[in-house]
């Protein structure tokens, strides 16, 4: 059973129209548009709120395929403002850049060699609490939703973005689906991860999970 791909467990988008890994924006330096690293933040955040509530846009910054951990970011903005960006041990942004910020052409200065390739990847995680028991309605809205989102931040190429089929549960080691009149369907699990497929499961009325998982993930069997 094939899970997303995953940086410490979270959702790489590996198709370039929506999740490009950009090596090349490090060639002019240290400093970057803003823009060029978080490509599709912009498209992102300028969707209301209420329509991305159910997803969690993030990026990590990678050298040589691999997480860029102890590296220092700052944007700044063309009044000289700094922002300090800070990076955690995964690659991973800790703050991301506003609309606002976005909108008025702020650069990313790294505090690299200006010889250093770096490149960024888009990550994104449902907004779902870990727990056992859910309402498969919440399950099956957040995918919906999060396919909406994804659709409506890649625009044009709107055809070629991902589309989430599931969500997996890690850790939780199994689970069932239960249905109105009482009756149950195992989930499917694969190293202690729990897959629930809203497409294969219509009409569930809650999901029970062995444990709470440690995280949950978008779940796409083609990555």
């Amino acid at each position: 059973m094939k899970r997303r791909a995953a940086l410490t467990g979270l959702m790489i988008l590996a198709l370039a129209p929506l999740a490009p890994i950009s090596d090349a924006w490090a060639d002019a330096g240290k400093t970057v548009s803003a823009t060029k690293v978080f490509p599709f933040l912009e498209s992102m955040l300028k969707l209301p709120p209420a329509e991305r509530a159910r997803i969690k846009v993030g990026y990590a910054l990678r050298r040589d395929g691999k997480p860029a951990a102890g590296v220092k970011a700052a944007l700044v903005e063309a009044s000289g403002a700094r922002t300090p960006l800070p990076i955690d041990d995964r690659g991973r942004f800790e703050r991301l850049p506003t609309l606002a910020q976005l909108q008025a052409k702020a650069q990313l200065h790294l505090d690299v060699p200006a010889d250093a390739k770096f490149g960024t990847v888009m990550l994104l995680d449902p907004v779902l609490k870990p727990s056992a028991d859910y309402d498969a309605r919440e399950l099956v809205a957040t995918v919906e939703e999060s396919n909406s989102t994804i659709r409506k931040a890649a625009g044009a190429m709107a055809m070629l973005a991902p589309q989430m089929e599931g969500l997996a549960f890690q850790k939780a080691e199994s689970g069932v689906a239960i249905f109105p009149n009482g009756s149950s369907r195992p989930l499917p699990s694969d190293a202690g991860t729990v897959i629930f497929t809203p497409g294969q499961l219509k009409g569930a009325a809650r999901v029970r999970l062995a444990k709470t998982p440690t995280a949950v993930d978008y779940y796409n069997s083609k990555k």
